[in-house]
């Protein structure tokens, strides 16, 4: 999910015990009862803070080197714990019993010796490694395997601990040829032992980077490095990120990264794979596409601003295509009921439904639509008769959606998805118009009136002055606190200005969806800024209001040529 614009985009290993640190200071890290257990650390160069198998590893690995070279190989595997969820019983948890253990794919794997890296290597599909190495004359042997993926490049890191990247290590044997390791849950059946929780940055890179490679399965995807932020520390607080104040799981679009909440007892996401996805998708819009959500708080039967009814709607439906899984669950801790989940299903509603207020401003519907076009399958409702590519989805959302004149909304999608070769526009209105949907013919939303009247065209000649009138009582995010006009550009400068006297409103004019001007000073009087305009370009003006009072008010707005 997103927060507001005014402070980013949003949503909705540290382990102690016996160790051996490769860092210049001894620190603790982590062991295991298992023999191919590592400890984990975080690794910032080459420090890595790693734990030492125990059983017999613990007092036989290390030494020193023969001086020729040796081959190492073996598999990297961390726990995954599914999570769950009915939406008939509208429960859910996180399923211990049902742990599997998965490969660690695409990982950096390396050998080191004291503070030296004496090989590098990845891990592949099935999680494995082979590296050849030689041993220096002395210090102690260590195989690391560091929660990061290369091609693409995703790595997690602890935002509490000076931004390390995580990792799993374990000591090896003077000589030894092979050794695996696992990065386990740790939970005891009650919480998760600190010392024992290895897995959930390799489970958070996993779901990362199956995103990644479904689409670059079906185009040539270039993703810039993803730095994703998970520490134990992390509580859905405002404040500190550095202190594990991150407010929720969510991508920031100052930073360009993601933070995945992490407290045991709190809200732990690191195994809620759809909340996972869903972040990275944002991450997608804000590197290879666009979003002009305007972020913040929303639900299940919000009348929303379309921009976050897309947005969130996008994420939602996105997880539920990558994973594949239609059932999105997002676990957390409860104070009356402990461990446990809230989701949906983006392929069949709820009787009753969750859909109260269908169309362009619910994302529940975008969620459906989305998923809809993709999903195949003889059991089908009759109205949804379609199913298209991740690749020509991928089309969409790197094409027409990013450049769109309009804002990002789903009559932009719909309406760059219904001239796709092989798309069948016909079948695409009959599935759009079980969600109250109308046939989009334009970005700006003709073909359905309720988006296109959120769109008031400015006549090409200035000064424009109009009053626009918005509905109280409402979060700023929500379709009636907010208002479009596009206006056309002169080649000079142009001033906007609106006002009211009592009420908080703020502007922002938009080219492509790149911001270029805006104003949101005070909390009532005038809000006015100036840009200089393109000559004949398409602009987009947002005027949304900040009224808490359950009421029509009137905001006086002009646009100037100067």
């Amino acid at each position: 999910m997103f927060v507001s614009r005014r402070s980013g985009w949003s949503r909705t290993g540290k382990v102690l015990g016996l160790a051996l640190t490769l860092s210049l200071t001894a620190c603790p890290g982590g062991g295991d009862d298992d023999d191919e257990d590592g400890g984990s650390g975080r690794d910032a160069g080459v420090n890595v803070d790693a734990g030492v198998d125990a059983g017999t590893d613990a007092g036989t690995d290390g030494g020193t080197g023969s001086g020729q070279p040796v081959t190492l190989s073996g598999t990297v595997t961390y726990d995954f714990v599914p999570a769950t969820y009915s939406p008939a019983s509208r429960s859910g948890t996180l399923a211990f019993a049902q742990t599997v253990a998965k490969p660690v794919r695409s990982a950096v794997v390396q050998v080191r010796q004291g503070a030296a890296i004496l090989a590098t290597g990845t891990t592949d599909a099935q999680g494995r490694y082979t590296l050849t190495y030689t041993a220096g004359p002395s210090g102690a042997l260590m195989l690391v395997a560091l929660a990061k993926s290369s091609q693409p490049e995703i790595q997690v890191e602890d935002n509490t601990d000076g931004n390390a990247v995580w990792s799993v290590g374990a000591s090896l044997a003077a000589n030894a040829t092979s050794k695996d390791l696992h990065a386990s849950h740790g939970w005891t059946g009650t919480s998760f032992d600190p010392n024992r929780r290895t897995a959930a940055p390799f489970a958070i890179l996993d779901s990362m980077y199956t995103a990644a490679r479904s689409f670059m399965a079906a185009r040539t995807v270039n993703f810039p490095v993803l730095k994703v932020n998970w520490s134990p520390k992390n509580v859905p607080q405002r404040g500190d990120k550095a202190l594990g104040f991150i407010s929720t799981s969510h991508f920031t679009s100052q930073e360009n990264e993601i933070y995945i909440l992490g407290k045991d007892g709190v809200d732990t996401d690191e195994f809620d794979s759809h909340v996972i996805v869903h972040e990275w998708g944002h991450y997608f819009e804000g590197n290879l596409s666009r979003s002009d959500s305007p972020g913040g708080p929303h639900g299940s039967g919000d009348v929303l601003d379309p921009r976050l009814a897309f947005g969130e709607g996008y994420g939602n439906a996105l997880a539920a295509i990558i994973l594949p899984e239609s059932v999105y669950a997002d676990t957390f801790w409860s104070s009356s009921r402990g461990l446990t989940a809230f989701g949906f299903d983006a392929e069949t509603a709820p009787v009753p439904t969750d859909d109260p207020r269908p169309g362009v401003f619910s994302e529940t519907s975008v969620m459906r639509i989305l998923y809809d076009l993709f999903d195949s399958g003889s059991s089908e409702s009759a109205y949804d008769n379609v199913s298209y590519s991740l690749g020509t989805i991928h089309d969409v959302l790197v094409g027409p959606q990013k450049s769109t004149e309009a804002l990002t909304t789903l009559g932009s999608f719909l309406s760059a998805l219904k001239v796709q070769p092989g798309v069948d526009a016909a079948a695409v209105d009959t599935l759009v118009a079980h969600y109250s949907v109308g046939s989009v013919t334009s970005a700006f939303g003709d073909g359905d009136a309720s988006l296109r009247a959120m769109y008031a065209t400015v006549p090409p000649t200035y000064p424009f002055t109009t009053t626009v009138t918005l509905r109280g009582g409402q979060d700023y995010n929500k379709q009636q606190q907010n208002r479009y006009y596009v206006f056309t550009g002169t080649g000079r400068t142009m001033r906007i200005t609106a006002s009211n006297a009592t009420q908080d409103v703020g502007i922002e004019a938009y080219l492509r969806g790149a911001l270029v001007g805006s104003a949101d000073r005070g909390a009532s009087g005038e809000e006015s800024f100036t840009f200089e305009s393109q000559a004949d370009a398409r602009y987009v003006l947002v005027v949304v209001g900040f009224s808490e009072t359950v009421a029509d008010y009137n905001v006086a707005l002009s646009i100037t040529s100067l």
